[in-house]
């Protein structure tokens, strides 16, 4: 996709200090940025690992959605829907942001900060 300018796995989370004892001290992935108790960003020789803590339950195989960041967020949609993706959209303060569905119902979503 020409727009992609990065790609990351979000990991939804119970407890962030948790979260990032395990995926620092135990799996060696570094620690990038952290946004208090609210996002933390690794880096996996490379591949981001974003950590973002939910208050609803976290239960084995529902936590993890694949991000997609991108330099024309309003094109990219574009050209998606004329191939047939469904988005629905969320805004908040810093990012934009696109959710959709692989054809297996994987969770994906498109990021353009603003």
């Amino acid at each position: 996709m020409k727009n992609l300018n990065q790609a990351r796995v979000n990991v939804m989370i119970s407890n962030m200090d948790e979260a990032i004892d395990f995926y620092v001290n135990h799996l060696g992935l570094e620690l990038v940025n952290r946004y208090s108790n609210h996002y933390a960003e690794l880096d996996a020789n490379g591949f981001m690992v974003a950590l973002h803590p939910t208050t609803s339950d976290v239960s084995v195989g529902n936590n993890v959605s694949i991000g997609l960041g991108v330099y024309n967020f309003d094109e990219t949609i574009q050209m998606l829907e004329s191939k047939g993706i469904s988005f629905s959209f969320e805004k908040g303060g810093y990012i934009r942001l696109a959710h959709f569905k692989d054809p297996d119902g994987n969770p994906l979503f498109l990021a353009e900060n603003t």
